[in-house]
């Protein structure tokens, strides 16, 4: 997106500063995201390049994240762009779970505290439809016709469907440790993928996404157990069942991110 049109449409908002700045930072692997400074003022600005291919209601997630705010769960949302293809929200300065000088276990421990307050939250999200995803991903990965993903979709489909509207709470689908502030109590940033959901999909999405090994993973389930007063068996039972979906969804994200040529 140029980022000319940015600064024209920020600038007639009349919410910022006429002497506007966007500096490119380091960034998930969906969003470009910039340093947007306004006088003494910054502020972080995310781009959405590819909404074609994840599908999201950009409004809802925009009234989600500026009800988590008020919650102190997540940075003040400030703009949403009229096409919906970027968002502009408070800077802050914070040091997440992956960058802080503290143990491995400390930071699952961390990593498990964060992922069961959100549990708790109030959800303001909408439910997601994955297995309509799931073929949105596979065509745009050129992957229609291949008989392995056709029949690991439709497996998982049931299990999908059998499980959704169990367990449900509002799940973020992308809790790695580089997105929980270390600060409690926990800020939590990019909830671009936010859902009404299964809590052990989320659980299990957070174990794939920060690459934890089998000793790792049991440590996280135990700390949410703790918390949670379910027992570590059922979650271990539990994200069994969730895991084929949560990596089915992960590599066909994947591919067709590939295929977009990102």
């Amino acid at each position: 997106m140029d980022q000319q049109k940015i600064i024209e449409e920020l600038t007639e908002t009349g919410l910022f500063d006429q002497h506007l700045n966007l500096t490119p930072v380091s960034g998930g692997q969906i969003n470009k995201t910039f340093v947007l400074q306004c006088g003494s003022d910054k502020f972080f600005l995310k781009v959405f390049e590819f909404n074609h291919i994840v599908p999201s209601d950009r409004q809802a997630l925009f009234f989600q994240q500026q009800r988590l705010a008020t919650e102190s769960k997540a940075p003040n949302p400030i703009y949403l762009s009229n096409a919906h293809d970027f968002q502009v929200e408070m800077w802050v300065e914070h040091t997440s779970i992956r960058d802080a000088e503290i143990t491995t276990e400390e930071k699952i421990a961390h990593l498990a505290d964060a992922l069961f307050e959100i549990h708790q939250l109030p959800s303001f999200a909408l439910s997601i439809d994955l297995p309509k995803d799931w073929i949105l991903y596979r065509d745009h990965a050129n992957l229609t016709n291949n008989q392995d993903v056709n029949t690991r979709i439709e497996q998982c489909r049931t299990d999908w469907v059998d499980t959704h509207k169990v367990d449900q709470v509002l799940c973020h689908n992308d809790l790695s440790m580089e997105h929980v502030a270390i600060n409690s109590p926990y800020l939590i940033f990019d909830w671009e993928y936010a859902a009404f959901g299964n809590r052990f999909f989320d659980i299990c999405a957070c174990l794939e996404i920060n690459k934890l090994e089998k000793a790792e993973s049991d440590l996280l389930m135990k700390y949410y157990s703790q918390h949670s007063e379910i027992s570590f068996e059922e979650i271990e039972r539990k994200c069994n069942v969730q895991r084929p979906i949560v990596q089915l969804t992960n590599e066909l994200w994947f591919k067709a991110m590939k295929a977009e040529g990102m």
